[in-house]
């Protein structure tokens, strides 16, 4: 191989790479010692010297050691070729071509053709064997094209004696010009002289050729595309044996492009299938979602040469992107960065909804911008941004595999938002179901409407809530309030939330408020959203439930409150109202059964309670306790012969001016409907300096009520007993039986 390569001026043998410098130098000598003599300086050990030659181009992989084939790796990444031996033997060991060596070059391209490695550069290789049919040839200028499905045409790939800069410009119709006749008919064309223009269709007028051939890329009977050769200067450049010669080196040629496209297109589909891999990896798993998608940013930049890689969600109710991650460190603690639709590249895909990629050339190196929308479903959730300087490269396959990653970050970004909608709804309607169940057993409807507020803002994640209710005025009035604002903050924020209540109430919808930092004067309050939920109960409004300001605890959930979080308000209310008129209806129900509807006052079975808890008081403090009966003999005829509202009136003036001669824990309860009982706890004087201003306030009563119902006063007569703990008793039942017995008969 090495005498190969040396008897080309055009390649320098820079030195012999090995682990084995001893064994390399004798078998040198036995190849030849002059051989050996010329490379015994040159054979080393250290591939970070070898790597560090200057203009080094390619490396030779003569099957080395493991330890050397990590320098093999490693030197695709310095711009250095690695090839196999057969490879390096057509592109480096031929020099000039004479039509002797055409045999040569023919077998050495079928070895190349059945060698299982294609892992060389295709174009690079196209080229070499552009350069061998030109040399073999006598040609001065040559072009490979090859035909695209897509646009129906072909392309040039590689050209010789054609400026770099029109080469991407040359794309020809089938059947158009003599290539484009050679790949519609599928045979090769020989021309001595110019090309008749009419007959092959020549549109661009050529005047230095005179001599061409254009030869069909066909393999399996498929036609690739066109190799091309030309004499600008020589009628009749060519012959029958340079025709043969060509035809055999396009059929070599097509093989070989089937070959690389096949391993292109396997090596495309593992470089894609670990694309998709690595962001389904770095999105799995528990993480916040920013860390998962900085992941992915990393990786996607880690593609591209000196790469820089963005993602901006979509905020669908704010219609702005936020920058959520990046392959850069991000500040936590810095504002976060938004764009609106239109704004800067990323706005502006945003707002397309396709790529824009922006490159620039300066040099050897090229700057590119590409920034890709994320898209599933037909819904736009975000953009990625990258940025590259590099300076070669396939670009291509960089280009599907970066699709690739967008693609598949959508795909997994829109089934990871569906899955955390879900979980959330399933979430919070479940804390709902619990918070109402222990609601429900709420026996003080104030303490209801206290945790009601608080409740809310946990689960809708609100920093305030606010709960009003209708009074008996029709006032919407506040029941309750949860969150944490100064008093002065605090008269803002419910100012604020009155009036989007009052919005509600009128249209009797929900309300919304998406732009509380715009507004004048409570932009301070960094509100941002409100939510606010009429309750509604037998078609009526009998209230609001409202909350405001948003925990943006996930970039998913968003910054403000959305249709989601109006559904789990809506469930929310009508779980609340259903609560709250349960638990009013058990008090009603309570209150019918412990206290009198008329007077308010406590039942016998309240009654009863009461002096059974002053009596274990009374017990343990050693006071004593007396028990009071106020009855009024024939209140009963005064209230049947009275009409409903007089005899009401009676029994009300009664028990207030008996309420008035007592003290604030004495307990005055009406256990019959012409009787009255009395607890007094603590008594600390006789009984009869108790029972006398009570007397005396009740005749008082009775006689104001005799100015309209005349002969009132001489149809009552009042009857007291009473009994005193522990003298009379020790028991509740014994006490109300000793205060039954009539002690005082006012006649």
């Amino acid at each position: 191989m090495i005498p190969l390569l040396e008897a080309n001026p055009d390649v320098e043998v820079i030195g012999i790479l090995t682990d084995e410098p001893l064994v390399a130098m004798r078998a040198l000598t036995a190849v030849e010692p002059a051989l050996a003599e010329r490379f015994r300086d040159r054979i080393t050990s250290n591939p970070d010297q070898v790597l560090r030659t200057a203009g080094l181009v390619a490396l030779v992989d003569a099957d080395p050691s493991e330890e050397l084939r990590a320098v093999l790796e490693e030197a695709p990444d310095r711009g250095v070729q690695v090839t196999t031996p057969l490879i390096a033997k057509l592109l480096y060991a031929f020099g000039p071509v004479d039509g002797s060596r055409k045999s040569d070059l023919l077998h050495t391209l079928g070895e190349i053709l059945e060698s299982y490695n294609l892992t060389v550069d295709r174009e690079g290789l196209l080229r070499r064997i552009l350069q061998i049919a030109v040399g073999a040839t006598g040609a001065d200028r040559g072009s490979l094209l090859l035909y695209e499905e897509d646009a129906d045409e072909l392309a040039a790939v590689v050209a010789i004696g054609i400026e770099r800069e029109v080469l991407h410009k040359i794309r020809i119709a089938p059947g158009e010009g003599i290539a484009g006749r050679a790949f519609a008919e599928r045979r090769a064309i020989l021309l001595h002289g110019k090309a008749d223009h009419a007959r092959y269709e020549i549109v661009r007028e050529r005047d230095d050729i005179e001599s061409a051939i254009s030869v069909p890329l066909i393999h399996d009977d498929v036609v690739l595309g066109v190799l091309n050769l030309s004499h600008g200067r020589t009628h009749g450049a060519f012959d029958e044996e340079d025709l043969a010669f060509v035809e055999q080196l396009a059929a070599l040629d097509a093989k070989f492009i089937t070959r690389a496209e096949e391993y292109r297109s396997l090596r495309r589909d593992s470089v894609l299938l670990r694309a998709q891999s690595e962001v389904r990896d770095s999105l799995s798993g528990s993480r916040q979602l920013p860390v998962r998608l900085s992941e992915v940013c990393r990786y996607a930049a880690g593609q591209l040469e000196r790469g820089l890689c963005h993602v901006y969600l979509l905020d669908a109710e704010l219609q702005v992107l936020s920058l959520v991650a990046s392959s850069a460190q991000l500040d936590p603690l810095a504002p976060p960065v938004r764009l609106a639709f239109g704004q800067g590249l990323p706005g502006r895909v945003a707002e397309r909804r396709t790529p824009i990629v922006v490159e620039e050339q300066e040099g050897d190196e090229r700057g590119r911008v590409g920034v890709y929308p994320l898209i599933a479903r037909d819904e736009l959730l975000g953009v990625m941004s990258l940025e590259t300087v590099s300076s070669g490269g396939d670009c291509d396959l960089l280009r599907e595999q970066i699709l690739a990653i967008t693609e598949t970050l959508a795909q997994e970004l829109s089934d990871l938002l569906r899955e955390t909608r879900m979980q959330r709804e399933a979430t919070k309607m479940a804390a709902i179901s619990e918070a109402m169940s222990v609601l429900g057993r709420s026996a003080d409807s104030a303490e209801l409407q206290r945790s009601l507020a608080s409740t809310a803002a946990m689960i809708l994640e609100a920093e305030h809530a606010i709960l009003r209710l209708q009074d008996e005025s029709g006032a919407f009035q506040v029941r309750s309030y949860f969150g944490s604002s100064e008093s002065e903050a605090q008269t803002q924020l419910l100012a604020l939330e009155k009036e989007l209540s009052i919005s509600a109430i009128q249209r009797q919808v929900r309300a919304r408020a998406l732009d509380l930092d715009e507004r004048e004067g409570i932009e301070h309050l960094g509100l941002g959203s409100a939510l606010v939920q009429p309750l509604q109960h037998g078609g009526q409004v009998i209230g609001t439930l409202s909350v405001l300001g948003k925990v943006a605890h996930d970039p998913l959930a968003g910054e403000r409150f959305n249709e989601a979080d109006q559904q789990v308000l809506g469930r929310l209310a009508e779980q609340a109202v259903l609560i709250l008129t349960q638990v009013e209806s058990r008090e009603a129900a309570s209150q019918h059964q412990r206290f009198d509807d008329l007077t308010g006052l406590p039942n016998r079975v309240l009654l009863r309670e009461r002096l059974e808890q002053e009596i274990s008081r009374s017990s343990q403090s050693g006071h004593r306790l007396a028990l009071v009966r106020f009855e009024l003999d024939g209140l009963d005829a005064v209230i049947a012969s009275q009409t409903e509202g007089e005899g009401n009136r009676v029994v009300q003036a009664i028990a207030d001016a008996l309420r008035r001669s007592l003290r604030d824990f004495d307990v005055l309860a009406r256990s019959g409907s012409d009787t009255f009982h009395i607890v007094v706890p603590e008594l600390g004087g006789e009984i009869s300096e108790l029972l006398g201003p009570l007397a005396r306030q009740t005749r008082d009563a009775i006689r104001h009520e005799s100015e309209t119902l005349p002969g009132l006063a001489d149809r009552l007569r009042l009857v007291i007993g009473y009994g005193v703990f522990p003298d009379d008793g020790h028991t509740a039942k014994a006490l109300l039986e000793r205060a039954d017995e009539p002690r005082i008969l006012e006649s």
